[in-house]
């Protein structure tokens, strides 16, 4: 089982020789202005790279001021063309997937649950058309405080290649509900976890038992269904917390 680590796309060339010898996969982080600048010739030397040094990938799509679901047409049109252009180069890469932010919340949207599922069921159907069959298309929770807008996107989509990313972090800093009540209704759905953990005031992402997310409910859970298919990452958002990250997540997977 291969484990992932989060690396900008400016770091993924000077880290090949130090992800194979830690045998980890990179999960590629595009920013929103990187997107616009990127060369396909260059995206294709670098997928085959990877595949020299025999290191899977996924990517992670820009997410700054993008809103999927958003109320403004013009920007939900910007958003589906930085997320279709992330899609192209997860194909042109070989990715295993592609990590997208929802982009709800209830305080942005007023509630209104049903204005942010129209405008996402418009902005995925375009993306997931845009994804090769191999490239699942990951969205994972941020400020949701319930999953109940994710269980309804995924119902939608429920034949199509939309999964679910569960983000320990985020769930630990904006859930108001138990673990189960996320886990349990979107079982099906999930493809990849991000693990990280924080003590519920900031998103630090530090390793795993560093904080108070509760990762033996989340082992329990894991133990019940069919982890190889599941996709684990950590996204430490320092240099000093790479390494121990990794071994923490491989503990816990062991």
């Amino acid at each position: 089982m291969h484990i992932f680590v989060n690396v900008p796309y400016r770091m993924v060339e000077k880290n090949l020789e130090r992800a194979s010898s830690l045998s980890i996969g990179l999960e590629i982080y595009i920013d929103n202005h990187l997107i616009e600048e990127i060369d396909t010739g260059h995206v294709k030397e670098l997928g085959k790279k990877l595949r020299d040094f025999n290191i899977p990938c996924t990517v992670h799509a820009p997410f700054m001021d993008l809103s999927p679901g958003g109320y403004d047409r013009l920007v939900r049109r910007i958003t589906r063309e930085k997320l279709k252009k992330t899609i192209e180069i997860g194909n042109i890469l070989e990715a295993k997937a592609c990590v997208c932010h929802p982009g709800y919340d209830k305080w942005r949207f007023d509630g209104n649950e049903q204005l942010w599922l129209d405008g996402s069921i418009e902005t995925w159907s375009e993306v997931l058309d845009a994804a090769n069959r191999d490239l699942l298309v990951i969205i994972e929770n941020i400020f949701e405080e319930t999953p109940e807008t994710l269980i309804a996107l995924f119902d939608y989509f429920r034949e199509k290649n939309l999964w679910f990313c569960f983000d320990s972090g985020h769930f630990n800093l904006f859930s108001k509900t138990p673990l189960d009540d996320w886990l349990i209704p979107l079982k099906e759905k999930i493809k990849e976890m991000h693990l990280h953990d924080n003590n519920r005031t900031f998103d630090d992402h530090l390793p795993i038992g560093s904080g108070s997310f509760p990762f033996r409910e989340l082992k329990a859970f894991l133990e019940q269904i069919r982890m190889k298919e599941i996709i684990f990452t950590v996204e430490p958002h320092s240099e000093a917390t790479v390494v121990e990250s990794i071994k923490r997540l491989k503990e816990f997977l062991s």
